[in-house]
């Protein structure tokens, strides 16, 4: 069952996370992800990837925690790096891409977002977080430079540690967020997109490629500090407290 749908209007598309009851991601909806966004990466015609919810009250909760519980390491890890090249691969996107936060965008979900050019965000109902400090975990070096990049060290520091759940005003305070749109009146976000999708694609591929330039030697996460994620993720307290998480159907 595909957890991935996309729609493609002109030069743009826009891709739904559609894995309910809250879009949580395992491996087998990134392997779908990461498999789309190398298709439209190769698309001459394709302009603009917009990445938002399937439902309207999470755009993604993130990893599936109770699901990732019974995985063995091996498997585990797998996933992490898949999660963490899917991210890669929309951050250094030659394409324009947005994150349209129809939802609450946590942990994994959070993430998929920092790695889009943009993020709007509906206003006054949706939060965001890098919250996985309140469950015993760490962050990927990749992320945390990605996050530096956007809001700077020092709010990085304050997401961070801690790892509370930001209301639309704190995200934009942030620089978190680019804007937000209200929930009934799409007409903000439709100006945004008619703006980019009517970009020079080759225009947009050789000024991405310049400002991107200087990040690729941060995005590479070592395997020793993914080993230590999971030595973390398999210690007694994070487990204990990884068990209480439950994902209501």
């Amino acid at each position: 069952m595909s957890h991935i749908t996309h729609d493609i209007n002109d030069s743009c598309v826009t891709i739904c996370l559609n894995r309910n009851p809250v879009n949580a991601l395992n491996l087998e909806v990134l392997n779908e992800l990461n498999d789309l966004i190398i298709e439209l990466e190769n698309a001459s015609d394709i302009n603009l990837i917009i990445l938002t919810g399937g439902n309207n009250k999470f755009f993604s909760f993130g990893l599936d925690i109770p699901e990732l519980l019974v995985l063995e390491r091996d498997t585990l890890k797998k996933t992490l790096l898949m999660l963490l090249d899917t991210c890669k691969k929309i951050y250094l996107s030659s394409k324009i891409t947005i994150s349209k936060i129809n939802g609450h965008a946590t942990g994994g979900g959070c993430m998929l977002a920092l790695s889009t050019d943009f993020r709007y965000m509906i206003n006054n109902r949706s939060k965001i977080a890098l919250n996985e400090i309140n469950i015993g975990l760490s962050l990927f070096s990749s992320t945390i430079e990605i996050l530096k990049t956007i809001v700077g060290v020092k709010n990085s520091k304050e997401i961070l540690l801690g790892g509370n759940m930001l209301t639309t005003t704190k995200a934009l305070e942030y620089g978190l967020i680019n804007g937000t749109y209200e929930e009934n009146d799409d007409s903000y976000f439709t100006s945004i997109i008619k703006e980019y999708s009517s970009k020079s694609s080759i225009a947009i591929k050789d000024l991405k490629n310049s400002l991107m330039l200087s990040d690729l030697s941060l995005l590479n996460d070592d395997d020793s500090k993914l080993e230590l994620f999971l030595d973390i993720f398999y210690s007694e307290e994070t487990q204990e407290k990884l068990k209480t998480i439950v994902i209501k159907k």
